[in-house]
């Protein structure tokens, strides 16, 4: 056993020793990185000359080499290792098979979210297309009901507009203008006018006129003389038609070509006669209650009148008169036609044996009409 003052002395030549072989060996290294980290030459390149201090660069190297060597061998071996367990325990028929069904679940866990993403997305798309038709429809009866309550409301105030229209009361008068057909219906409405309610009338009504031939009378000139004469005249009932579907002069060409009944040529004189006597009752403060004429026997006539009366109605409301459409009055199969109604339970015959005048019953009955479209005052027995 080695005294206790040798012990340091040994260490210290151990170490001497070990860093000098260390020197040796590793002096290829050392040198570079001497090189490398001062910039000058390595001190210790001298040696390089002696084949002793050059052996153990060449040692260095061999060892190396078999580390390097050792480790390929090692990885070779493992992969070796590697590729027999996946051969002989992973990579069986096993696992490829389950590798195969883990794809196909996985594949068909992607195409059933995926179909279940489509069916929500139609789903989606079918509710939306549900919500836009209900809310269609709900659109459409909201604007049905209210194109249904603008129509009622217009309808009210239009017949709230007739009735002050055709307010009369005395001192107010009533004027009667027309043809035959006015000749036989003006007596009974003047009389019950009177006695009823003691508004007074004028009746000019005149057999085989109208406004076609104004040279042989002339109703619009008629009708204004008799209002600057009487300005107490505040309605004027006026029934015109049956004598007028005829080629007339054409008031613009004075011994020129007639005017041919239906054309719009003879419309436009027409409608110009119409519209001249509301608009100049008008300018009077007088209101226009036009009767238009019934169904007429004769089928010729009564086409005739049907085409006529159409015209009629339509000029007398443009213009904001009143027009009494008798033929919805006195009904019958033969295009408006009918000799009889039934009132009160009983058939009662309404018309002449001409097929174009009314009866006395029919004068009666068209009577009451008309005074039933007035807003008159309280019955004087009851004043």
């Amino acid at each position: 056993m080695a005294s206790p003052r040798k012990q340091p002395l040994s260490t210290l030549v151990s170490l001497i020793f070990l860093a000098l072989a260390s020197l040796w060996l590793m002096q290829g290294p050392i040198g570079i990185y001497y090189q490398q980290t001062y910039h000058r030459d390595y001190p210790l390149a001298v040696l390089e000359q002696s084949g002793v201090w050059k052996s153990g660069q060449r040692i260095w190297a061999s060892l190396n080499r078999a580390i390097d060597d050792t480790g390929k061998s090692l990885d070779a071996g493992s992969a070796s290792l590697t590729d027999d367990a996946n051969r002989n325990f992973v990579l069986t028929e096993d696992f490829y098979r389950r590798e195969r069904e883990a794809r196909a679940e996985e594949e068909n866990q992607r195409r059933a979210a995926a179909e279940l993403l489509a069916r929500q997305k139609q789903e989606a798309e079918a509710r939306q297309r549900a919500d836009e038709a209900r809310l269609r429809e709900e659109q459409a009866a909201q604007d049905e009901r209210s194109r249904a309550l603008a129509q009622e409301a217009r309808r009210r105030a239009e017949e709230e507009r007739r009735a002050n229209y055709l307010m009369i009361a005395p001192p107010g008068k009533v004027f009667m203008a027309g043809d035959s057909l006015m000749q036989g219906i003006a007596p009974h409405l003047l009389r019950t006018l009177k006695t009823q309610y003691g508004i007074e009338g004028v009746d000019l009504s005149k057999q085989s006129t109208g406004l076609s031939y104004p040279s042989a009378f002339n109703w619009p000139e008629t009708i204004s003389r008799t209002l600057l004469k009487d300005p107490g005249i505040r309605l004027l009932v006026i029934m015109l038609g049956p004598n007028d579907p005829w080629d007339m002069p054409d008031p613009a060409n004075k011994g020129g070509k007639f005017l041919r009944f239906k054309t719009p040529e003879w419309e436009a004189v027409y409608r110009q006669r119409i519209a001249g006597i509301v608009q100049s009752n008008a300018a009077r403060g007088v209101s226009t209650l036009w009767i238009g004429a019934p169904g007429m026997k004769a089928a010729r006539l009564d086409g005739q009148m049907l085409w006529l009366m159409q015209v009629v109605q339509d000029e007398v409301e443009k213009q904001g008169a009143v027009f009494v459409d008798t033929r919805h009055l006195l009904p019958g199969e033969n295009v408006g036609y009918s000799d009889s109604i039934v009132l009160d339970g009983k058939t009662t015959k309404m018309r002449s044996g001409d097929g174009i005048h009314f009866s006395v019953a029919g004068q009666k009955y068209l009577a009451g009409q008309i005074l039933d479209k007035l807003r008159l005052p309280p019955p004087v027995s009851s004043q």
